[in-house]
């Protein structure tokens, strides 16, 4: 059962008073979105302080007009993946919201940006009657991780809507606080209301409202002194004390004991037995629950009867219109006091009663509680199901039950095993949280490879990659040498050891190392499908770090030709092949690849490389030229990367972002995406993020002109030496082709023509005459021969190349690159001007061609470059004037492009993950400023300007996937078939 509001709970207390100023915020919150900006609101205070009254009393007095939304947070659904986020989607649906798409989810547990996706949908949907909508939730610090985080990526998306959120939390909760630290940082429009005790007068309206008649003169005013302005604390006093006392003022003393446990004791006591009984059974369910079955549980035979002087007293909610009847504890501070003023005995007696009566997750924590002696039967029991939940790739709930399990065991051995294990399950989710919390008693535990595994892997988590790779490679020595010797349980040990051995050593670049790892961890076996994909993907990713991407793609032979045909269990090989085809200039299967596992991703198949996969797609529109479809991926990269609370992934957002900021000349940006990538080459010292600094600082320089820059930021991607003939060497094998493209280009510039000469030898080695790289090799060669004085021979390698091309498109079969291709056409017209060589006009012509290339782009200071090479050779001034898409921000770009691709509004507000109100709002702007009025001529827009749109019209959304047995049987057996991480 969840913690979930009603929209009757909305109605104020009519004994609520003060919070004046607090109101007055929230009201001018309200206000301002009525006026068409989002705004947050951040509610803190302790338990019982007033928060949850001040939301109702705002939702009934302040948000007239407003679609009201309202969540709960509740401890009992801490680890209920999109508990919170569930109860918001089915609101809205009730509000009138069309259902959001909800996929099966094979690949494992809803991802954040998935889960906000579907909110932004409904909230969108939700505007078009012209409503704006409160998000409202309580108890925050109770919600689940994946809600606060998808709530993040909701409100960094809320760009133009009419939407307030309130969220009501208590301080200091480390579950929640910097979540919401970060996110209230991050936004435009926040605000934060602490709320603490009520004033004196306050404290005395408060008291003459619950109490009839006059008060006693003073009286007040001590009640403020005792209670400090506490409302629940009021409350319960008032409960305690006789009316005719406080009328009278005859008590010398308050006859209320200092702890609220012992005041709310007292209440009990007064009660008929069966209404002590019915609310000692809520307190144990913990949970919004039907009547009957709290009856049931505290052994009631008629809880109707038992409710009325439960309701009486304050402590119990009655929903009496609902199917069931629900009730609960008023206030989660009643309950802790009615649940802990049971005798053991008692509170034994009801978890056993409860367990029955409660769905699996609920029913196996009662039995837990229920157990007061280490419980042979229950613990196999719970390791059972947790080994089932484990199986199923749910790690997180295999951890819960093997920790309880833990705690029941009897055997010392057994129960390090079972505690190891669970700490081990919950490290498989990649946050260290849970597991670390634990640390000193796995330090307790006997020495063994599974204790070795577990410490291995929170140091790799806790960034000590020294430590953590001693004891990994411990565990996984110790445990493969037990796997030889037939012990039980070693296989077990060995996998996961193996598992984050892998990726410690691919995460330093040690492929060759990754590769005999993965290969020995698959053939063990034991690995929910989603992490043997994912160990798949690692062993191919091993093998690019050491023999380069082509020899990679042999180990993903099992994928299907077409990437719509992999199931989704495969996406972490098909993000891979993709990444792989990228490296070697394949850009339409890169994309095509990408796209896929994008795609799929964003409908929930949530694959562990999604927030990668993202930005390795904007890399791949901006080599092919689809500079706004690449920024706004890049865009989604960076809020995918945001809402996972994680700097995985960050960096290749920060890369896809910087590229096209660069070859727009949007230099503050591109600088302070570089920035970024410094302090996380710095902080974390991994290879990957050392070949993303290094190739987005070169990048930079290369759109700058800057030769000796470019060198200066290949500089710690380079090998210790220069190779045998004498040219500097490149270390890392991803992106090597481009790496290498830029080392030729800056040692041309800089005059060091010998190793020039034979880092493009090097490069011709490894490059097979395809893809986009044809023109980059013909311009290199180009360059250098110009350089070394032999002019003609630049002009061959120039006129060759475009003649081969695709008749001057620069799209052409091969995935040709507009702008190589215009810096290719460039270098060509600017030494047919300075050769003299054939006509002026054949060089103005390929010079403003270039020119048209790079306006299409909108590539700025390429243009510049240009322009300066028409006018120097007397061909005339500036070439064509900027589109009119140049007065549109990126984000319109972003929403014009895919609205001009095709696709709906909706289907926009799904691709770009914002709200379909934004999209809206964005859309009558680009109409605005282009003085047009239909998807048509916004098209037809964009062509004038020289970029057909970025997004495909949609297609069908996809079946379920093909059934394992239609991958080749040889292809599943093999001991590479099987798992990876990039």
């Amino acid at each position: 059962m969840t913690g979930e509001k009603t929209l009757a709970d909305d109605a104020p207390d009519r004994h609520f008073v003060g919070r004046g100023p607090e109101s007055a915020r929230l009201r001018a919150c309200a206000d301002g979105v009525r006026a068409g900006a989002p705004w947050l609101a951040v509610v803190e205070g302790e338990a019982g302080i007033g928060k949850s009254a001040l939301l109702r009393h705002t939702a009934a007095e302040d948000l007239d007009g407003f679609t009201v939304l309202w969540a709960t947070g509740d401890p009992a659904e801490t680890d209920l993946p999109g508990g919170v986020l569930a109860q918001l989607t089915r609101r809205a649906e009730s509000a009138g919201a069309a259902p959001a798409d909800a996929p099966e989810q094979p690949g494992g547990p809803p991802t954040a940006h998935v889960l906000g996706g579907q909110l932004l949908l409904l909230l969108g949907a939700l505007q078009e009657g012209g409503r704006p909508v409160a998000v409202v939730v309580d108890d925050v610090q109770w919600a689940d991780a994946l809600s606060v985080r998808a709530l993040g990526f909701v409100l960094r998306r809320l760009w133009a809507d009419r939407v307030l959120t309130v969220l009501a939390t208590r301080p200091g909760e480390d579950r929640t606080a910097e979540a919401l630290d970060r996110l209230t940082r991050s936004l435009d429009r926040t605000v934060r209301l602490e709320l603490r005790g009520l004033d004196g007068d306050d404290v005395v309206r408060l008291a003459q409202g619950l109490v009839e008649g006059r008060l006693a003169p003073g009286l007040g005013e001590r009640l403020y002194a005792y209670t400090k302005g506490h409302p629940l604390y009021v409350r319960t006093v008032l409960a305690e004390v006789p009316a005719a006392a406080l009328r009278d003022g005859v008590l010398e003393r308050w006859p209320v004991p200092p702890s609220l446990r012992v005041g709310i004791r007292g209440q009990l006591n007064r009660l008929p037995r069966d209404a002590r009984e019915l609310l000692s059974g809520l307190a144990v369910l913990d949970a919004r629950v039907p009547l009957a079955t709290a009856g049931r549980v505290a052994g009631v035979t008629d809880p109707v009867q038992a409710l009325g002087p439960a309701l009486a007293s304050g402590l119990a909610r009655w929903w009496p219109m609902e199917p069931g009847t629900p009730v609960e504890l008023v206030h989660a501070l009643q309950r802790d006091a009615v649940y802990t003023s049971l005798t053991p005995e008692r509170r034994r007696a009801l978890h056993a009663a409860a367990a029955p009566l409660l769905g699996t997750s609920a029913r196996w924590a009662h039995l837990v509680a229920a157990a007061t002696t280490a419980d042979p039967g229950l613990a196999d029991a719970l390791e059972r199901a947790g080994s089932e939940e484990a199986s199923a790739g749910r790690n997180a709930l295999a951890a819960t039950r093997l920790l309880w399990s833990a705690t029941l065991t009897e055997d010392p051995a057994d129960r390090e095993r079972r505690l190891l294990t669970a700490c081990a399950q919950s490290l498989l989710t990649m946050r260290p949280t849970w597991a670390a919390r634990h640390r000193p008693q796995v330090e307790e535990c006997a020495p063994g490879p599974l204790r070795d595994c577990v410490l291995g892997v929170l140091d790799m988590m806790a960034g000590r990659f020294a430590t953590a790779e001693t004891h990994l490679r411990g565990a996984w020595g110790e445990a493969l040498a037990q796997h030889r010797a037939g012990l039980p349980g070693a296989d077990g040990a060995a996998v996961l050891a193996g598992t984050f051995l892998a990726n410690i050593t691919l995460w330093n670049g040690r492929g060759e190392q990754t590769v005999d790892i993965a290969r020995q961890t698959l053939s063990l076996g034991g690995l929910d499908p989603a992490t043997t994909d994912f160990t798949r993907a690692a062993l191919a990713t091993g093998r690019l770090w050491h023999r380069g991407p082509r020899a990679a793609l042999a180990d993903l032979g099992h994928l299907p030709p077409a990437g719509a045909a992999v199931p989704d269990h495969f996406l972490d090989s098909l993000a891979t092949r993709g990444c792989l085809r990228l490296f070697l200039g394949e850009l339409p299967g890169a994309r095509r690849d990408l796209a896929v596992v994008v795609e799929r991703d964003r409908q929930g198949a949530a694959s562990k490389m999604g927030p990668l996969t993202v930005s390795l797609l904007s890399v791949a529109h901006y080599l092919a030229g689809d500079w706004d479809a690449g920024e706004s991926s890049a865009d989604r990269a960076l809020a995918v990367a945001a809402a996972g609370e994680q700097l995985l992934g960050d960096a290749a957002a920060r890369f896809a972002a910087l590229c096209v900021r660069s070859g727009r000349g949007e230099w503050a940006d591109a600088e302070q995406h570089l920035a970024r990538l410094t302090l996380l080459a710095g902080t974390l010292g991994s290879s990957t993020e050392i070949v993303y600094l290094g190739l987005a600082g070169a990048t930079l320089a290369q759109a700058r002109a800057d030769h000796p820059a470019v060198l200066r930021a290949l500089r710690p991607l380079l090998a210790d030496g220069p190779g045998p003939d004498g040219a500097p060497r490149l270390r890392y094998k991803p992106f090597w082709l481009w790496q290498q493209s830029l080392l030729v280009e800056s040692l041309t510039g800089t005059g060091r023509l010998d190793e020039a000469a034979a880092a493009l030898r090097a490069f011709r080695e490894e490059f097979d005459g395809t893809g986009h790289l044809r023109v980059v090799a013909a311009r290199l060669a180009g360059q250098l021969a110009e350089a070394e004085g032999r002019p003609r021979d630049a002009l061959d390698a120039y006129a060759r190349a475009l003649a081969e091309g695709d008749g001057g498109s620069g799209r052409g079969a091969d995935g040709g690159s507009p702008l190589y291709l215009a810096l290719l056409e460039q270098a060509y017209g600017r030494l047919l001007l300075a050769t003299g060589t054939g006509s002026r006009r054949e060089a103005a012509a390929r010079l403003n061609a270039a020119r048209d290339r790079f306006a299409a782009l909108r590539a700025a200071p390429f243009a510049e470059r240009c322009d300066a090479d028409l006018a120097a050779g007397g061909l005339g001034g500036p070439g064509r004037a900027p589109g009119r898409t140049a007065a549109l921000t990126e984000r319109e770009l972003s929403v014009a492009y895919a609205v001009a691709g095709g696709l709906t509004n909706q289907e926009a507000a799904a691709e770009l993950y914002v709200s379909q109100k934004t999209v809206e709002y964005h859309l009558s702007h680009i109409y605005a400023k282009l003085g047009i009025s239909s998807r048509r001529a916004l098209a037809a827009a964009l062509r004038e300007d020289g970029s057909p749109p970025a997004f495909p019209s949609p297609a069908p959304r996809p079946g379920p996937p093909p059934p394992p047995a239609a991958v080749p049987a040889a292809a599943s057996r093999h001991p590479r078939g099987r798992d990876a991480d990039n």
